[in-house]
């Protein structure tokens, strides 16, 4: 019996969340095993698995994008791009309110913000030249 939509969709995404809490589990796993063995990564496990779950759910986040139709898919982007702008808001007021204007936590956030922007305006500029016919990939 053919699935609807709406089944799909739930199974894409019930498998995503499984794929990346096994991915969680086997991290904590490891790192336990090493730790009963006295042996100290120095963070190198925890990386390798943090970029390994990083790469899974970004495939499957992939699919499950194909999947949507272009209401969803305006409703995703319009929720990511005001949901990001509302974080940086909050956060530059917990900046400012808590006094950490000089710390490494001000630096990880800066960084990041950095880094999104950027990804952004590469993706951004991608999609103009495509929309133009220059897009990285012909036919699309």
């Amino acid at each position: 019996m053919p699935r609807t939509y709406s089944e799909r969709q739930s199974s894409r995404t019930t498998r995503m969340v499984a794929i990346t809490l096994g991915l969680a589990l086997v991290a904590l796993a490891a790192k336990a095993g090493l730790l009963a063995l006295g042996i100290d990564d120095a963070g190198w496990v925890a990386l390798g698995f943090i970029l390994i779950g990083f790469a899974a759910v970004f495939l499957l986040g992939l699919q499950f994008w194909k999947g949507l139709d272009d209401f969803q898919r305006q409703g995703h982007a319009v929720s990511t791009y005001w949901g990001n702008i509302g974080g940086l808001a909050v956060t530059a007021c917990i900046i400012a309110g808590a006094g950490l204007a000089r710390s490494e936590f001000v630096l990880g956030v800066a960084t990041l913000a950095v880094t999104q922007l950027g990804c952004s305006l590469i993706l951004y500029g991608h999609w103009r030249l495509k929309a133009r016919g220059l897009g990285f990939r012909a036919g699309e």
